[in-house]
């Protein structure tokens, strides 16, 4: 069992530091399986001692979201309770502790019910967003599995990516995007990869434990329609209830043209789901040092030091590309598997495991 001054320490940082609870605010604690209760009841009685006016508790679980998709017909499942979006507006802040029994309870069900509900949600999703807002995955023995770790060692790298000087992480993050600001042009080069893109007058933002936990990022959007040739994404991922142990993409003018994987029939249903899903809507660096290898699950291994991601689908409003979608599908490429070299504004930057540019050295 993890050391309960960790689930205490996290309990802080997040109450008091990723959505910094003020006296008199309301906050909506979210626990996705039960396995994430000891977590909130930290975060319960953070809020609580910060001065929070209300705090509720809600608890979810896959198994009654399965039940309900074998079940609900259409009207239910595109039905937005008019009290739920009131009641969500009335919350300052929200906190989702992710702790799911069965990665796989999803993978039968039809795609297309999935994302009827999705859409009928996406407006309650959209209003939770704007307020302040944080994500961890707890640690439980269905996410160990998944990650291919036993559950001590897996306890602790969960929180021990996660306890950081979020503050000073800060700084090197806000050097590295004032580096970043100044590039026009990103080409991506490797195994079965060559990319270019532009990110010309494209806002950067930084990662510091304010949304995710762990974090760890600094991202931006592609402009949308810059994007040509192909990347080979190398960290085995699970989206959708889905496996992909790799995802291989060729774009052109900004547009995904053919795609391959190891799971084609599921890549090819999740680029289809709109019109925005062929088109990307991030692109930003990891540089979480704690996290160094592939997990299946996306808020770990999107932060991987030395690695990029690129997400598929709708971008996020403080860096717009203008890119709309009911997905968000990070995809990682880890530089060390591809022996990558990156070139900004046709100059080599990095090459194989490092840094080579003088500029970028402090990122070794």
């Amino acid at each position: 069992m993890v050391d309960k001054s960790k689930i205490k320490k996290l309990a802080k940082i997040i109450v008091n530091y990723s959505i910094s609870v003020k006296p008199g605010e309301k906050v909506l604690l979210k626990g996705y399986g039960f396995d994430s209760y000891p977590l909130i009841k930290e975060l319960y009685a953070e809020c609580i001692k910060a001065g929070a006016l209300d705090t509720v508790v809600r608890f979810s679980n896959d198994e009654l979201s399965r039940v309900f998709f074998e079940n609900a017909n259409e009207k239910q499942m595109k039905y937005l309770s008019p009290l739920e979006l009131k009641v969500a507006n009335n919350y300052d802040a929200m906190v989702q502790i992710v702790a799911d029994d069965n990665p796989y309870e999803l993978k039968d069900i039809d795609y297309g019910k999935i994302q009827t509900v999705q859409k009928a949600r996406k407006k309650l999703s959209d209003i939770l967003h704007k307020k302040k807002w944080c994500l961890f995955y707890y640690p439980n023995r269905a996410s160990a599995q998944t990650a291919k770790k036993n559950f001590e060692d897996w306890e602790n790298f969960v929180f021990d990516s996660s306890i950081k000087d979020w503050a000073k992480e800060e700084k090197m993050q806000t050097k590295f995007v004032n580096l970043m600001k100044k590039v026009k042009t990103v080409r991506i080069t490797g195994k079965e990869t060559d990319l270019e893109l532009s990110i010309k007058g494209q806002k950067w933002r930084t990662c510091c434990g304010k949304f995710n936990l762990p974090d760890g990022e600094i991202f931006t959007s592609p402009v949308k329609n810059s994007l040509n040739g192909v990347i080979k994404y190398n960290v085995p991922t699970n989206y959708m209830s889905h496996d992909f142990n790799w995802v291989k993409l060729t774009l052109k003018k900004g547009k995904v043209v053919d795609g391959d994987s190891d799971n084609k029939e599921a890549l090819t249903k999740i680029l289809n789901t709109d019109k925005g899903s062929r088109y990307y809507g991030e692109f930003a660096f990891g540089l979480n040092d704690k996290i160094k290898e592939g997990t299946r699950q996306i808020l770990f291994d999107e932060k991987m030091g030395k690695s990029l991601h690129m997400a598929l689908g709708k971008c996020y409003e403080e860096c717009p590309n203008g890119n709309d979608s009911h997905i968000h599908w990070d995809l990682i490429f880890k530089f060390k598997e591809a022996n990558a070299e990156l070139y900004f504004d046709g100059k080599k930057v990095y090459s194989k495991t490092k840094w080579v540019d003088s500029r970028f050295k402090f990122l070794n």
